[in-house]
C-alpha cells in the first residue's frame, strides 16, 4: 500500500510539517502502548497484529467447529461488531456470492431487524439448511447488552431449535468477558471468544470479532495480521515524512480548521464499498463529537462519505466537481491481474475505437487518472492510496492505516476518539420505551 498526497493535497509542506509536529507527543505514547503489549490503554487495539494467543485460540476454534459440511457462517452484529468483517470478505469474496453459487462457506450478516428481511432469513434458514453442521452462527456484542444482536441471536436460535438439537453447539457468543452475554453464555455452555475490554468496537475487526468469522470463511488471516503489523510499524514512525498516518491526519486536520468538513474516501473497486463504510463508521463515531477533552462544546465532526467509482461519476460527479468545494477526497485504486480485454472484432467499433483491445484494468485506469486531472484542474483536494493488489495483505495495512490516523485526528481535535456518547443515548431512550410497552 502507497500514500500519495505531495502534489494534489492543497497543503504546502511547511503546513503539513507544522501541523504534523503537533503529534509528537502522542506518536511518544502509542509508542509505549506498543512497547508495553497490553490492553490496558483505549489505544491497545495497535497490539492485536501481534497478540499470537488470540490467532492461535481463533484458529483452534475455528478447527473445532468447521467441516467439509459447513455452508454459511451466519454473524449477527452491527456497527463495529460486524462492518470490519464484511468489509474484508466483500473485498476478497462477498461481492461475487451470488456469482459463485456452489463456493462455500459464506458468510451473511444479520444486522437489521427489518421484518422482511428477518422474515427471508427465516425461509432461508428452513429451507436451505438441512443439517446443523451446515450453519454456524457467531453473535458479536461489545457490550453484550445491544438491543438488535441479542433480539435478532433469540429470533435465530429459535429457528435452529425448531429443527435441530443442541443448537447451541452452532452458537459462538464474542463479547467482552464479564458482560452479562458472556455471563448468560457461559451457563449454557457456549464458545466464547474475548474482546479485550478497552478495545473499542470499531477499532476491533483485528481481534476476535473479525478474525474468527473471516478464518471460517477461509480467508488468510495471517497475511490480514501481517500487513497490518507492517503497517503499524511506518504509523509510529516519529520521523513524520515517513508516517503515512500522520500526514493524512494533519492534512484532513488543516482543511477542517479551514471549513471543509466532509471527507469522501473514492473507492475506484465496487468490491471495497463494505471498506469505505467501515471507515465511515471509524471516522463519524470517533470524531463527531459534542464536546472537547476539556468538556467544552465544540460540536466537533469530519462527515465520511463514500464513493465508489467509475459508477458514481455518474451520480455525484457533476456535484463533486461543479458544487461547493467543502470536501477533500481519498482516492483508493489497485493493481489488477485480471487480462479481462474488450475483442479486437467489436459489434459497435465505431462507438469507442480507443478501446479496442484494451483491457478493463487500463480503461478504468484511463479514467481515475482522469478524474484525478479533472479535480487538479477544478482545484479539489485529494489524497491517494495505491493498493498493489485486494488481497488480505493489503486491506490489514489499510485498517491499521486508518484505524491509527483516527486516533492522530482526535489528538489533533482535542476529542476522545473512543467514546460514543450520543450512541448510548439512543440505546438508554430505546431501553425506556420497550419498557414502557411492556
Amino acid at each position: 500500500m502507497q500514500f500519495f498526497y505531495k502534489h494534489s493535497s492543497g497543503v504546502s509542506k511547511k503546513d503539513i510539517d507544522k501541523t504534523a509536529q503537533r503529534l509528537t507527543p502522542y506518536i511518544s505514547r502509542l509508542n509505549t502502548v506498543a512497547q508495553m503489549q497490553h490492553y490496558e490503554d483505549y489505544e491497545s487495539s495497535i497490539n492485536l497484529p501481534f497478540d499470537a494467543a488470540i490467532h492461535d485460540a481463533v484458529l483452534a476454534l475455528k478447527q473445532k467447529k468447521t467441516s467439509q459440511k459447513l455452508k454459511y457462517i451466519l454473524i449477527i452484529g452491527i456497527g463495529g461488531s460486524n462492518l470490519g468483517a464484511k468489509a474484508i470478505y466483500d473485498a476478497l469474496l462477498g461481492s461475487t456470492d451470488v456469482l459463485e453459487p456452489d463456493r462455500f462457506p459464506k458468510l451473511i450478516f444479520a444486522d437489521t431487524l427489518d421484518p422482511e428481511c428477518a422474515n427471508r432469513l427465516r425461509a432461508f434458514l428452513r429451507t436451505r439448511i438441512q443439517n446443523a453442521d451446515e450453519i454456524l452462527v457467531n453473535a458479536i456484542s461489545k457490550s453484550g447488552s445491544t438491543i438488535e444482536t441479542i433480539a435478532y441471536t433469540e429470533f435465530i436460535a429459535e429457528i435452529l431449535r425448531e429443527r435441530f438439537k443442541n443448537t447451541l453447539e452452532r452458537l459462538v457468543v464474542t463479547t467482552d468477558e464479564g458482560s452479562q452475554l458472556w455471563k448468560e453464555a457461559d451457563k449454557k455452555k457456549c464458545s466464547l471468544l474475548e474482546i479485550p475490554q478497552k478495545v473499542g468496537g470499531r477499532f476491533s475487526v483485528l481481534s476476535n470479532a473479525g478474525l474468527f468469522p473471516l478464518a471460517c470463511a477461509g480467508i488468510d488471516t495471517s497475511a490480514l495480521l501481517d500487513g497490518a503489523r507492517k503497517m503499524r510499524a511506518k504509523c509510529l514512525l516519529s520521523n513524520l515524512s515517513e508516517n503515512p498516518a500522520a500526514l493524512s491526519a494533519s492534512i484532513l486536520f488543516w482543511h477542517y480548521k479551514r471549513g471543509i468538513c466532509i471527507h469522501d474516501t473514492f473507492l475506484f473497486h465496487p468490491e471495497l464499498e463494505s471498506l469505505g463504510k467501515w471507515y465511515r463508521q471509524l471516522l463519524g463515531e470517533s470524531i463527531g463529537k459534542e464536546k472537547n477533552i476539556n468538556g467544552e462544546t465544540v460540536r466537533a465532526g469530519i462527515t465520511p462519505t463514500v464513493s465508489i467509482g467509475s459508477t458514481d461519476l455518474h451520480s455525484v460527479g457533476q456535484l463533486y466537481l461543479g458544487g461547493p468545494k467543502d470536501k477533500i477526497t481519498t482516492f483508493i485504486f489497485a493493481q489488477s491481474k485480471e487480462e479481462v480485454k474488450v475483442p479486437k472484432n467489436q459489434q459497435f467499433a465505431n462507438l469507442a475505437p480507443d478501446i479496442k483491445e484494451k483491457s478493463f484494468h487500463v480503461i478504468m485506469k484511463a479514467i481515475f487518472d482522469g478524474v484525478k486531472v479533472a479535480y487538479k484542474n477544478t482545484g479539489l483536494p485529494f489524497m491517494e492510496i495505491a493498493f498493489s493488489e485486494i488481497s488480505p495483505r493489503e486491506l490489514g495495512a489499510f485498517m491499521q492505516f486508518k484505524m491509527i490516523e483516527t486516533m492522530y485526528l482526535g489528538f489533533l481535535l482535542n476529542v476522545n476518539a473512543f467514546d460514543q456518547p450520543h450512541v448510548e443515548a439512543y440505546k438508554s431512550e430505546t431501553k425506556k420505551i420497550l419498557r414502557s410497552l411492556s
